[in-house]
Formats: structure tokens, sequence, C-alpha cells
């Protein structure tokens, strides 16, 4: 019995390193999935109610919403993982609140950014770009 249990100690001690940085990346990508289905729910919202709704990221607080033209929150707000932040440190956009309007049409307007990406990173400083195709107001991860 105890041979077995230095077997299963011997195999988490040789997976344990390389699984953990597919696990770090697993985190990365979750806020990517979060960012873009936001960014999706905004868009079907423009489209459907015929009015411009707007994404709004908050850096400070690593969070998403929806406002509508009342500036009034639309559905519930989304959170990126713990240690997942949006990477302000580029100068692309400022710390605090920053949106994307997205019109009726489905079309986004990037025009509040300089850019049109945003990066989100964790605390190891690894990080991932979403790029936002204005005429289509699709986010797609690279």
């Amino acid at each position: 019995m105890l041979v077995v249990i230095a077997i299963i100690v011997l195999i988490g001690v040789v997976t344990i390193p390389s699984i953990t940085p597919f696990l770090k990346g697993q985190s990365l990508s979750k806020g990517a999935r979060i960012v873009q289905a936001k960014a999706l729910a905004a868009r079907t919202m423009a489209i459907n109610s015929r009015k411009t709704r707007w994404l709004v990221f908050d850096s400070t607080y690593s969070k998403l919403s929806i406002k509508d033209e009342n500036n009034s929150e639309l559905g519930r707000e989304e959170f990126l993982p713990d240690n997942i932040e949006f990477d302000t440190s580029a100068g692309t956009w400022i710390t605090g609140t920053s949106t994307i309007s997205f019109d009726p049409n489905g079309s986004a307007d990037i025009s509040a950014f300089s850019t049109d990406t945003i990066t989100i990173k964790n605390k190891q400083g690894n990080s991932k770009n979403l790029r936002i195709i204005g005429y289509t107001g699709q986010i797609s991860s690279n």
C-alpha cells in the first residue's frame, strides 16, 4: 500500500508543474470569452431594440456592463476572473471606464479607443489581445 501511495505522489509531483501553465492560460482564455460574450450581447441588444447600446469596460473593478441611452444598466454586470484585468499600461485607453457603442446595424463605434485592440492580462504578465472589428461589431481573440 505504501508503494502505491508513493507512486501516486511521484506522479503528482511530476505532472503538477506541467499542468500549471495550462491552467493559467485557461483563466486568460476565460476572460477573453467573457469579453466576447458581453460584446455579442450588447451588439444583439442594439440590433433587436434598434437603438444604440454601450459596452462599458471598467478597468478599476475588471468588470463589463451594457448600458442604454439613459445610462441604465441592461442585464447583469460581468467580472473578469480574479487574476485577470484589463491592461491599461499600453496607453491605448485610460484607467477607469471606457465604452464601445454598438449601432442598430450591428457595427461598433470604437472612436472612444485610440486603437482597435483590448488587452487583458493576468498577474504574471501574460496577456491576450482582443481585436474589435468596427464594421461588423465582432471581437476576435488572437
